[in-house]
């Protein structure tokens, strides 16, 4: 999924929903309320303080840098560390998972790279 990335509040959704937060999600990992998440996802909201900038960066795993100005970014136009947290995800999900199972998704992965 593509997300916009030209302004901060676009920047924070965009590391919000790419890290599989909902607002509240993210909020309660802030220790803020779920409508002060809102208020920095708008366009005409209020910013958030380089302290809660730096604790986004580190609950969403971007970088700071990334979230203020837009800067660079690594993985074909994602917010850098996304893909770790992914396949970290990915590899939480799938202790509880059958053998035969995992062997199937990875033979899909492998059958999907060769289409890209």
């Amino acid at each position: 999924m593509e997300f916009r990335t030209d302004s901060l509040s676009a920047r924070i959704r965009a590391a919000r929903i790419g890290s599989g937060l909902s607002q509240t999600d993210l909020a309660k990992a802030l220790n803020v309320n779920r409508a002060t998440v809102g208020h920095w996802e708008r366009e005409l909201g209020f910013m958030p303080s380089i302290d809660h900038l730096h604790a986004l960066s580190r609950v969403t795993c971007v970088s700071v840098s990334w979230l203020i100005s837009g800067d660079t970014i690594a993985d074909g136009g994602r917010p850098e560390g996304m893909r770790l947290q992914m396949e970290a995800r990915m590899l939480t999900a799938s202790r509880n998972l059958p053998i035969s199972l995992l062997d199937n998704i990875v033979e899909l992965m492998r059958s999907a790279e060769r289409h890209i």
